[in-house]
């Protein structure tokens, strides 16, 4: 009996081709996996040092703090 994928992937010029059975994924796990494939992706190419990065991740920080501080602070 002959082994059937449950995936496929194909390269077309500058694509890279991915076909999954849909019972095999759902669409939010699909999601985060695509979104790790960027983040992979970028950080690869990325010319930021530990310390550029480490002040970028302090800024995100503070800008989320400040949009999200209502809902654990009264007042």
């Amino acid at each position: 009996m002959p082994y059937i994928s449950p995936y496929s992937i194909a390269v077309e010029k500058q694509e890279v081709i991915v076909r999954f059975h849909t019972d095999m994924i759902d669409h939010d796990m699909l999601s985060k996996f695509l979104d790790y494939i960027v983040f992979e992706s970028v950080r690869k190419r990325s010319q930021l040092t530990e310390q550029q990065a480490s002040d970028f991740a302090d800024e995100v920080d503070r800008s989320v703090w400040d949009q999200i501080r209502h809902k654990f602070i009264e007042g």
